[in-house]
Formats: C-alpha cells, structure tokens, sequence
C-alpha cells in the first residue's frame, strides 16, 4: 500500500491566515510560508500581532469557517482515496483547521496544538520542529512508499524523503528555486503522475 502525503493550505484550500489578514484589516497577518519559511517564526510574529491588535483564536476560527476549498480539491482527494491511502500533514493546528477538515470529509490530519485560555491563543506546540519529513519517515519505516504534494518552502522537507514529491498550486518564485521536482496546477495531471509511479496500481 502507497500513501498520499498532501499540505492543506494552499495545497487544498486557501490559506487561512491571508482570510484573517482580509477580516482584520491587519496586513502583516496574511504572510505565510511562503513569505516566511520558517514556521516558527512565522507564528511568532502572528501571536505578538494578535496579542497587540487583540485578535481572539474565535476570528482565527470564524476566518477559516468562511472559506471554501479549493476548486476540484474533494473531487482530487476523493479519488486518490480510491487508491491509496491519504494523509495530511499540514502546519496548521487542529483548532484552527477543523472546518476545512469537516468540507474535505474528515481526512487524516497529522498537524500542531495551540494552548489557549480564554479565547486568546497563548502559545503553540509543534509536534516536531519538520514534523511533515517525521511522519513520512514514520510511514516508510512502516513498509509505506509515500507520495507527497505541496505548495510551500515547508514542503521541501516532505519531498526530500518522499519516494516521489510534486508541487501542486506553488507559486513561481518558489518552484522555481527546485528545477527538479515537478510542479502541476491542476489537480487531474498531478493525480495522473501520481498513478504512474504507483507500484499498485495498474
């Protein structure tokens, strides 16, 4: 059996953080890997700009509860289901993520915690400081050959592991960086290079 390691946001749906950047009016909130690579300080500087401009994990939810996936995404995942396993392995956090979760018909979902009180998001914990290449490994020390798509710099981690990565909706500036690695902007091509470098599927 082959397992599908897929990012959320960007990948699936739109990115969350760009909706609360929308909400807030708060432009510095909309960054994301892509502007940031690293995750860590990316949400570093989102919980110190919630803190000053006081906004609540509940805007965080509400933003995420408006949007809808990406076009074509349920069909995409719905499909690879019928052939392969399929996880997701996002740097997102279950608080956050779980209307998107509820739209994509509630997929295995490998992400991170926040601790909260009071509504405020006073911390997070990262299950690993690459926790996308941990669970890969994880999978493929099991005796799973795993395929792995993303959008982002913090994808690069899944790919390196991977029996086979793919970028899916990444942006030139970042595609561009990794010459190497296939990049698809259409859901029916990447699963069509996906089936053929199945070993299971005919």
């Amino acid at each position: 059996m082959e397992i599908v390691c897929l990012d959320m946001e960007g990948t699936l749906t739109p990115e969350i953080w760009e909706r609360v950047a929308f909400d807030t009016g708060i432009e510095e909130l909309g960054q994301t890997t892509r502007d940031i690579p690293s995750y860590e300080e990316l949400m570093d500087m989102r919980l110190k700009i919630m803190l000053e401009k006081g906004v609540k994990l509940s805007d965080v939810q509400k933003a995420a509860s408006a949007l809808d996936l990406l076009p074509g995404a349920l069909d995409f995942v719905n499909n690879l289901r019928q052939n392969f396993q399929v996880a997701i392995l996002s740097d997102t956090f279950h608080d956050i993520a779980k209307p998107l979760m509820e739209k994509l018909g509630f997929p295995f979902l490998l992400c991170h915690n926040l601790e909260i009180r009071n509504d405020e998001i006073v911390s997070y914990k990262l299950r690993h400081s690459k926790a996308k290449k941990q669970a890969i490994e994880s999978f493929q020390n099991m005796g799973y050959r795993c395929f792995a798509a993303g959008d982002s710099h913090n994808d690069i981690q899944m790919f390196e592991v991977a029996t086979k990565g793919f970028f899916i909706n990444a942006p030139e500036n970042i595609s561009s960086k990794y010459p190497n690695i296939n990049s698809f902007h259409n859901y029916n091509d990447l699963e069509k290079e996906i089936l053929l470098n199945s070993v299971f599927v005919e």
